[in-house]
């Protein structure tokens, strides 16, 4: 994988500027932080599409409905998207708003996960006499 070579160094090199910044331009560090973070989602987006179509040919072989596996994709993409906002906040010292981000996204894959779990329970009362 050069991809997680590449990231890997360039996270020390990073994680080593911001040990610097962080003691005069705690403001910047946060801004550098972010910006890394992007760029690394940039350089995975490839495999990230690699992975969504790996899960909705794994769905259709399956014959799952799509409904279902849109559901769990986008509870993972909540999943990292509301981590990494939490992680952005405490790294900026607001602990509370990291909290906050927290339990929003835990609200949000909740609400995903309905229909999921409403389509198992529709089977099981099927399926039971």
């Amino acid at each position: 994988m050069p991809e997680l070579a590449r990231i890997v160094g360039a996270a020390v090199v990073t994680a080593v500027v911001l040990v610097v910044l962080r003691e005069r331009y705690p403001a910047v560090a946060v801004q550098l932080m972010a910006a890394f973070v992007a760029g690394v989602l940039l350089l995975l987006a490839p495999s990230l599409e690699r992975i969504v179509s790996a899960f909705a040919d794994l769905g259709r072989r399956a014959q799952v409905n799509t409904a279902y596996v849109d559901a769990v994709l986008r509870v993972i993409g909540v999943a990292y998207v509301a981590s990494f906002g939490a992680q952005v906040c405490r790294d900026a010292k607001e602990e509370a708003l990291g909290g906050v981000i927290e339990l929003a996204g835990k609200i949000i894959i909740a609400l995903l996960a309905l229909p999921v779990l409403t389509g198992i329970l529709d089977t099981l009362l099927r399926i039971l006499p």
